[in-house]
């Protein structure tokens, strides 16, 4: 290019400065950067704010929305008002409460760990059977249980259940029939038992155990709390007894 040239080209320039100017340096760039880099910081607040009420949540923080009213209720639904049937010392340093269903297969499955922890562990661990009941027949075991516990053998019957298998799918007239037999094989005092069993003498207290587990959002039986702590499903003797171990000293 010559001289010439580049001073017509120079002046051309000079006369079309702003439709030859970068977009990023007119007004309107400016302001679409400017609205950008606003976006971005927003953003960027937005985003550590979650994270740090995500951290508050992991770190057991309270939450402002939840009172002191509602951990309460929410410890006192763990633990129901006392009534129900336990294994171990009221001190131990390790409590398993179960929600469980006397018609659950997968409750069924987890008993013989349960209980085998239960029994080498009855100093330091302490068991408790609450009613979440789930199928047609699960509310007349629990009561056939109950009404076992008047006549302190609860848990001989908590475990007959458990061993019956087909039976349990049984209802109305033919699961009577079971429980009746299976209590006379106990030798309790069948009177007594058929009485509290015909007066469903212990619905409120399953009621309660169940409306409960409602509040827990309870999903699905059974779900365990160790400790406070919710595990939901089947257990194997080994995981039951790594957790333990785990919070005993």
């Amino acid at each position: 290019m010559s001289l010439d040239e580049r001073i017509k080209y120079a002046a051309m320039k000079a006369r079309h400065s702003d439709v030859l100017r970068p977009w990023y340096k007119k007004w309107w760039g400016i302001g679409l950067i400017g609205a950008a880099v606003l976006f971005f910081i927003l953003l960027a607040v937005a985003s550590a704010y979650v994270a740090n009420q995500v951290q508050n949540i992991l770190k057991g923080e309270e939450n402002p929305l939840i009172t002191q009213q509602d951990y309460e209720a929410y410890f006192q639904a763990i633990q129901g008002d006392g009534t129900n049937y336990h294994t171990g010392p009221t001190d131990a340093t390790v409590t398993i409460i179960e929600f469980g269903d006397f018609a659950c297969p997968f409750c069924r499955t987890s008993t013989p760990g349960l209980r085998k922890i239960a029994e080498e562990y009855q100093d330091r661990v302490k068991v408790i059977y609450r009613d979440y009941p789930l199928h047609d027949n699960s509310i007349d075991l629990a009561l056939a249980a109950r009404c076992a516990g008047e006549q302190g053998r609860f848990w001989d019957m908590h475990d007959q259940i458990f061993l019956y298998k087909a039976e349990t799918t049984a209802v109305g007239a033919e699961l009577r029939e079971m429980l009746m037999s299976l209590a006379t094989e106990m030798e309790l005092n069948i009177s007594q038992f058929d009485k509290c069993f015909t007066d469903r003498r212990y619905i409120l207290q399953i009621k309660k155990d169940y409306d409960d587990g409602e509040l827990l959002s309870i999903d699905g039986t059974p779900t365990w709390f160790v400790n406070n702590h919710m595990i939901t499903g089947h257990l194997p003797e080994e995981q039951l007894r790594e957790l333990v171990d785990g919070l005993l000293p």
